[in-house]
């Protein structure tokens, strides 16, 4: 009875402890709450314990994009397409030509068209930096600040060859700019952040997208009949999408790496293959063309050939690294230097080759003018070679820098006339008086930022009589170089009227 008794105090002991550790539980479960604090007001605007934990508030893109953001802008590139016009006549009716003693020529319909893309500042004095086929052919580019102010840019220099161009606006205050990462140090896998102004028609300034670094060293396309010479692509699932050309392709660490440029598409909307030009292949370009306007890049004049293991295996060769040299341009600095067909380059400025890619752009980072070692292997023996490097640009016919819109400014703010005729007066329906006729206005010029239209008859420039074509020719070569606003006289529909133009 005794151990009875113990048994029976044991387990009064052990459910007296149970209910007090269970009534405890209970008291410590429901008072976590501080005092007049709800529930919902924990929830509130404040993420769960376990995931401000783990990832705090917003994801790592958040600060990127807001420090990226302000730093890209929107471009909008006029250009101008001109279309021989002749009213009811045909441009190439001889009749016409014959009884207006025109030449049809003269008279062309200049066509303004629009490219819209992105671009990003580098510097707080404004250089942009965006793709060449975003602005080729401009003769006007406006660029649109994250701040909706707007400037006119600066042509600085573009280089069709790796599709880059710097521009240049002028703002009265520091403008925020983005840093320029390290794209060598970059993996597949990780994470990458595309900003620009996608389908732009419908407001979508600086949307931001995320996805990875799909694959790296791309090369060998051809995007709507633009074919950049030095490729090496980097491809991201970001989304892009037409408009996004000219932005800037972010790392986790908010560093610009690379330029988004081009996406391949069946439907011409995105489909997670886009490409970037790699940050470290556009910073010397954008240094060139910021501190001359041009790319300079050596010129070997060969046509080199990538060696694979059936050719290597053909030539006897152990390896497959360096390059086959399959033609020697005529009068070229490789010719000079005796190169010959069949030539595998081993050996260029002191650095092994190791396939054509690599080989290319050695040579392209060489200044022309720069004399340089090379190593063939010819006949299964190695010879040493000296060449001194052509210009690129000048072997080629390359024009990297010339300014695409200056065919308008062969004319004087962008007019072209003619000299007044009855003959003109009843084909285009106007009242005629002595003057000229305005047949054609550049879109981007002066002129066209002016009132000034197609078909006003131009009485007085500057207060001086205009009855001829050699009047206004005399009169507006005084006037070039003239900083100061020009008045017009003209006559429109009838009733004169003054017209003033700004000069660019």
């Amino acid at each position: 009875m005794r151990n009875s008794g113990a048994t029976i105090k044991n387990l009064l002991v052990l459910s007296t402890l149970a209910v007090f550790f269970i009534a405890v539980g209970i008291f410590v479960a429901s008072n976590l709450n501080l005092p007049g604090e709800t529930e919902a007001e924990i929830g509130e605007g404040q993420p769960p314990f376990r995931d401000s934990f783990l990832y705090g508030q917003h994801s790592p893109f958040a600060t990127i994009a807001e420090r990226v953001k302000p730093a890209v802008v929107n471009i909008s590139a006029e250009s101008v397409r001109e279309r021989p016009y002749h009213g009811l006549f045909p441009y190439n009716d001889e009749f016409y030509r014959r009884f207006f003693g025109i030449p049809p020529e003269r008279f062309r319909t200049p066509q303004k068209s629009r490219s819209l893309g992105s671009g990003f500042i580098i510097t707080e004095d404004g250089y942009i930096v965006t793709n060449n086929h975003v602005v080729k052919g401009a003769t006007k580019i406006t660029v649109k600040l994250s701040d909706q102010s707007q400037f006119r840019a600066e042509w600085v220099g573009t280089d069709p060859e790796t599709d880059l161009a710097v521009l240049k606006v002028e703002a009265d205050h520091r403008l925020p700019t983005v840093q320029l990462g390290d794209s060598d140090s970059i993996r597949v896998g990780d994470w990458a952040m595309a900003i620009g102004n996608p389908f732009p028609e419908l407001g979508l300034d600086r949307t931001v997208t995320v996805g990875v670094i799909s694959a790296l060293g791309r090369k060998g396309f051809s995007f709507g009949g633009e074919s950049p010479s030095y490729q090496d692509y980097i491809q991201t699932d970001a989304s892009i999408n037409p408009g996004n050309s000219g932005g800037p392709l972010v790392g986790i660490s908010g560093e610009v790496i690379g330029i988004n440029s081009a996406i391949i598409s069946p439907s011409g909307g995105n489909i997670g293959i886009g490409f970037a030009i790699p940050i470290n292949l556009a910073k010397p370009v954008i240094e060139q063309l910021i501190s001359s306007g041009t790319v300079a890049r050596g010129y070997l004049g060969i046509m080199p050939q990538q060696i694979d293991r059936d050719m290597a295996e053909a030539l006897s060769l152990t390896t497959t690294e360096g390059v086959l040299v399959s033609e020697v341009t005529e009068d070229s600095p490789a010719e000079k230097a005796g190169f010959e067909v069949g030539d595998v380059i081993l050996n260029f400025g002191g650095s092994k080759i190791t396939d054509l890619t690599q080989f290319r752009f050695l040579v392209a980072s060489k200044k022309p003018g720069e004399r340089v070692g090379v190593e063939v292997l010819r006949d299964e023996k190695t010879k040493a070679l000296k060449v001194k490097l052509g210009d690129r640009a000048e072997y080629l016919g390359l024009a990297s820098t010339e300014r695409q819109g200056d065919k308008g400014e062969r004319y004087w703010l962008g007019l072209e006339v003619v000299t007044m005729t009855r003959e003109l007066a009843r084909q285009y329906n106007i009242k005629y008086v002595h003057g000229v006729l305005i047949v054609g206005v550049y879109p981007g010029s002066a002129a066209d930022d002016s009132e000034l239209q197609r078909l006003d008859i131009i009485l007085e420039i500057d207060g001086r009589r205009i009855e001829t074509e050699k009047d206004y020719n005399k009169v507006a070569n005084s006037l070039k170089g003239r900083k100061k606003a020009v008045s017009f006289f003209v006559n429109r529909g009838g009733i004169n009227q003054f017209v003033a133009v700004r000069p660019e």
